[in-house]
């Protein structure tokens, strides 16, 4: 996955229980949607060790319910949070207030960075 300045990062969400690893990966109970702003793609070129991670909290972002029966996530109180683990590797967990987990799975990202090199 490459990111971009000012492009949209989307990642689905699923709800962590002992349901997780037998899921759908094209069916997501949430989706989470962040505009990579200058700041937070900076934060986003971090290279953690290999027995690490990074966590990022974001505040500017967007819950899109997909399964219906979690419709009550996006109006109650919740935190979100981008981990970076080596590789690198970007998963995103989102908490609410009545301590429903969601997670995304990993994918492998590379900041793509406008050099200015472009023809004149």
């Amino acid at each position: 996955m490459e990111l971009e300045q000012d492009s949209n990062l989307t990642l689905p969400l699923f709800i962590l229980d002992e349901t997780l690893s037998t899921r759908d990966l094209a069916q997501p109970d949430v989706e989470i949607s962040v505009i990579l702003s200058d700041e937070l793609l900076t934060q986003l070129c971090q290279n953690p060790s290999a027995d690490s991670s990074i966590g990022i909290s974001i505040t500017d972002y967007e819950l899109n319910v997909i399964n219906s029966s979690f419709s009550s996530v996006v109006q109650s109180e919740h935190d979100a949070q981008l981990t970076l683990t080596q590789g690198p590797l970007l998963s995103a967990v989102v908490t609410t207030v009545g301590e429903l987990t969601f997670v995304s799975p990993q994918v492998d990202m590379m900041p793509t960075f406008d050099l200015g090199d472009e023809a004149e």
